[in-house]
């Protein structure tokens, strides 16, 4: 079993959409990728043993036997079974010391995809802002980076980004020869795919090939200051609960995937002040990671190296264009539609799609 344990926010959505799009030609080079749906989730949440993501209210229950039933198959298949999911990276020592005991260590390889630090925050905190939370870019930046607390290292983005200590227990654990860490390098897009062809013996290009389109696009300055300044008028995290969390999904699905932003749109930036910071902080990082003995696909000195950053302060009074408004409205009325009395069977057509069409009419 080569396990994909993430982490978040290092193209691991890239990886999962090339693979599930080869499901059927992968069986060519004995590799198999189970499953319908894109990534894993479903299985880590089984062998975790809870319900996975930023906020689990309302989330599905692990399916117990999930997980029996996928390390069962792969002992019978005569190949390689890949599992991908970013949230195995959240495994308990006890997780992981399930897992390396059911799959057996010398059938396992843990694969771990780790990115430049301060390429992740702005992504990070977008996430938060998908959440329901409402604090702004700064004041969360200077949290994270200089706000050296038992509360701040206990957060849940913390808990996937301090990488160094991610790999010393994967490896303490499986061992580190069981272990590969995968440096991904935004200046060669292509290369995470190239790095998991030659990790599963797959002719160059297979998976490059059939990587698709990729939806989970950052989003722009203004789209980010319209949610963050939404959430505060619902009041926050708190608020959306007045709502089936899936509408306020729903609403950001449509957001981003209803529109594609006009190329002189403003994005999210990180100040050289937090640049300089993450740079500090992963150095230290990777001198762990090397003293790990893991094996390392690329060049580590890229998670180090120092990113530039703006001198000034991010802007956060950017106004969304009236069409990324539409989009979000039509994304939010597909969520209360899924989540209203009438939900299941054909919903016609998704919102997100309308957005798309509407968007596009009026750009002719």
């Amino acid at each position: 079993m080569l396990l994909h344990i993430g982490v978040h926010k290092t193209g691991t959505t890239a990886v999962q959409t090339a693979l599930a799009n080869s499901r059927d030609i992968l069986g060519k080079w004995g590799v198999r990728y189970p499953g319908q749906l894109m990534a894993h989730r479903d299985v880590a949440s089984s062998v975790m043993g809870r319900p996975l993501g930023w906020r689990t209210d309302g989330a599905k229950a692990p399916q117990q036997a999930l997980w029996n039933r996928i390390v069962k198959q792969a002992h019978e298949y005569h190949g390689i079974t890949v599992i991908s999911s970013e949230f195995f990276a959240e495994s308990s020592d006890e997780v992981v010391g399930r897992i390396a005991s059911d799959v057996t260590r010398d059938q396992l390889q843990v694969v771990v995809t780790l990115r430049n630090l301060g390429r992740i925050l702005p992504s990070a905190w977008q996430q938060n802002l998908k959440s329901g939370f409402e604090i702004p870019y700064l004041p969360w930046l200077q949290r994270m980076l200089f706000q050296d607390d038992e509360a701040t290292r206990n957060t849940i983005f913390w808990r996937r980004h301090r990488h160094d200590l991610l790999v010393e227990r994967w490896a303490g654990i499986v061992g580190a020869d069981h272990v590969t860490v995968v440096v991904v390098d935004d200046r060669a897009r292509e290369g995470i795919f190239h790095n998991f062809e030659d990790l599963l013996g797959l002719p160059r290009e297979t998976l490059y090939d059939q990587r698709g389109e990729v939806s989970n696009r950052s989003m722009t300055l203004a789209e980010a200051a319209f949610l963050r300044r939404l959430n505060v008028a619902v009041g926050g995290s708190e608020g959306w609960r007045a709502y089936p969390n899936r509408v306020q999904a729903a609403m950001v699905k449509g957001l981003v995937e209803g529109r594609t932003p006009d190329a002189d749109e403003a994005r999210v930036q990180t100040p050289k002040w937090a640049m300089d910071r993450a740079a500090e902080l992963a150095g230290g990082m990777v001198t762990r990671i090397e003293a790990a003995g893991v094996h390392v696909v690329g060049d580590l000195s890229v998670l180090r190296e120092l990113v530039p950053g703006p001198e000034d302060a991010v802007d956060d009074t950017a106004e969304l264009p009236v069409d990324g408004a539409i989009a979000a409205m039509l994304g939010a009325l597909q969520g209360s539609q899924s989540a209203g009395p009438n939900a299941g069977g054909n919903r016609g057509p998704s919102w997100a799609r309308r957005a798309r069409t509407w968007v596009r009419g009026t750009r002719a």
